[in-house]
Parts: structure tokens; sequence; C-alpha cells
């Protein structure tokens, strides 16, 4: 029986949450919040531009994974001392944050690096990874922990060509449809047990997470209900898609005030001094984030990962560019007049993203 039980995973959380000295929920402020998002639901209107392969299903299934492994650290230094999402040229156009990693990987397959070959992961070496994330106008390459995504490209081709006949898909053959199964053969635990390097992060499981739950989400494109592979994704156990715990989530529930923090924590991200990995500090944020999204979901009548989506883009696309005295036009937002840092506590609206150095989100 595996260690990895997603009531294991809910204990750890809430534990760490109970003991916690920098984070702490506002539940008055929660159900404000969920009044909005009760609106919102359904609603997609962030027009954020992710490039996807035209791949066959099979294929598709293992871009999923091997992809899903660099969704970390998506953030760069600028030279004036502030932070922003990391850029780069790809493909002649500027592009930023989590879809200029996508770019990257497609533009990747398109010149030959065939990153959905298990030997091919194996043999890729730094100056491989160096040009895979080059900026095309500078030649630069900006992106941080190179040798820890390379560590996770080489892991998934050693893995899947020692277990799985060098394909996810045998893996979510063996798995049934579950994230969880009591005899530890459930996807999620046989990520986290197998790749410990690219999806370990216990018991937040952050790459794990948003990586299902995006293929869970997106599972029409692999084909209709019942065809072989969208019968892989087609999750039994869907209620065990928890939101990713990453630096996005956060940033969002602290703005809006579902999540209070400490003073030291407020002058971390006000800042932009990095927070300790696996710090207390840290988990704190990190165990609030999936907690506070599951009384969320729970107030609204939805499972967890419905909110995934509005609780990252949020903070993407309309937080991070907020400021008091923003034009509403240019940057809109259903939560401005509740939102807790706007309307009550504007030295909030200095607080950037918590940041860490950390392969898991």
């Amino acid at each position: 029986m595996s260690m990895y039980t997603h009531d294991a995973m809910l204990a750890e959380l809430r534990a760490i949450a109970a003991s916690a000295r920098h984070v702490t929920i506002d539940r008055e402020q929660l159900a404000r919040v969920a009044a909005v998002l009760r609106g919102r639901l359904g609603v997609d209107d962030f027009h954020i531009r992710r490039d996807c392969p035209s791949l066959a299903p099979a294929e598709a299934l293992q871009f999923s994974l091997v992809a899903g492994t660099h969704n970390f650290l998506i953030w760069q230094r600028t030279s004036g001392g502030g932070v922003e999402p990391w850029r780069a040229c790809v493909d002649g156009e500027e592009r930023y944050g989590a879809p200029a990693i996508y770019a990257c990987h497609l533009r990747a397959l398109r010149t030959g690096r065939n990153i959905l070959d298990a030997d091919y992961l194996v043999s890729m070496t730094l100056a491989d990874m160096e040009d895979y994330y080059r900026d095309e106008r500078t030649g630069a390459v900006t992106l941080q922990f190179l040798p820890q995504r390379l560590a996770k490209f080489h892991e998934v081709g050693r893995v899947l060509r020692e277990r799985y006949s060098g394909s996810f898909v045998t893996l979510l053959e063996r798995a049934e449809g579950w994230l969880f199964r009591p005899d530890g053969q459930g996807i999620a635990q046989r990520l986290l047990e197998d790749f410990p390097l690219s999806y370990g992060d216990w018991p937040f499981c952050k790459l794990v997470m948003v990586t299902l739950g995006n293929l869970y989400a997106d599972r029409e494109h692999l084909g209709p209900a019942g065809t072989p592979a969208r019968a892989l994704v087609d999750l039994r156990d869907p209620e065990h898609l928890e939101v990713g715990a990453d630096y996005y989530r956060p940033f969002f529930l602290y703005r809006v005030g579902v999540l209070r923090v400490s003073e030291a924590l407020r002058a971390r991200l006000q800042q932009r001094v990095l927070v300790e990995r696996d710090s207390p500090m840290e988990r704190e944020y990190r165990a609030w984030t999936i907690l506070a999204a599951r009384e969320l979901a729970e107030r609204l009548g939805v499972l967890p990962h419905e909110l995934a989506k509005e609780t990252w883009a949020m903070a993407f696309m309309r937080c991070r560019p907020c400021h008091p005295g923003v034009d509403p036009q240019v940057v809109p937002c259903d939560y401005r007049e509740t939102c807790h840092a706007y309307t009550r506590d504007p030295a909030l609206m200095d607080a950037l993203w918590p940041l860490v150095h950390t392969p898991w989100y």
C-alpha cells in the first residue's frame, strides 16, 4: 500500500495549516470572494494563448508528462532589481510566463528535438537545454534552474524506458483512470514514487495536480468519450484533483484577502526577497492555498479543480499589473470592489508573488 494517499495528503496539509504562524484564512472575506466567484464559474475572459502541438493522442499524452516537469520557476529578475515573468523571443515573437515555456517545447519538436522519445530525453546535454530555452533575438539564456530541468528530462526518459516501455500511456493504462488507488497504482501515486525528481513535492504535489488537472480539463481534445486515449484521462476520482500550490494562486488569495499574511511574510513579498525553500513560511502559504481553494469550492458546490484556472489566471493576468487607480478598461477585475488589498490595504498592493528558488513551482 502506498504512503501517498489523498487522505494522507490532506492530513499533512491540515497539520501545516493548524500550526501556521505566517498565513491564516479569513472566512468572512472568503464568503465575499466566493459570491463574486460564483458569477464567474465557467467564464474565461483572460485570453491567454498557450500553444499546443498537433499530435496523435498517445503523443499528446507523452507531451503532457514531459512538458509538465518544467512548469516551475518561470520568473526572472530585471536589470533594475525588479521581478517579472520570464520572457523570451521564440519563433520571432516575444512570449512570457508559462506560454513562453510551451512555445519553447513546440520549437524543440519542430526543430528535431524529439522530447517525446525516452532515449532522446536521456541523451540530452546541458548545451541542449541551453539551446532549448535560448532567446532568438538576444542569444541569451535567462531561464533559471537549467541543470534541474535537464535532470528532470533525464529522469522521465530513464523511468519511462525502464518501467513503462517508454510510454506514459503504459502508466495510464495500469492506473485505469484512478489518481489514487488502495494498491498504490494510481496515476498521482506512480508519478510521486517513480519520478521523485520531476514530480515528488509531497504533500503539495503541484506539478502532479497541474499536469493531471490540465489533462482532465482538456480531455475532449484526445477524442470522444469512450475512445482509448480519452478513457485514460476520464478520471474516476476527479474530486482528488487539487489546485496547484504555486506562487500565483497564493498571490491572488492574499491580495483579495482570503489569506492573511504575517508582517514578516509581507515584508518579503514587498521587498522581493527570497523565501527559503521548505521553510515553515513557504509550507504554510502552499498548504493554505490548497485548503482555501477547497473551502471556496465547497461553498460553491464544485470540485476544487474547477477553480484552478480562475485562481491562477486572475493573478497572472489581473493582480500582477493591478495598482491603485488602475484604468479598469486596461485591467478589468470583477473582484476589485471586494479585494482587500485594493479597497482596504493599499500597501499590500506592493506585495508581489512569493519568490522561491525551487524545482516544484
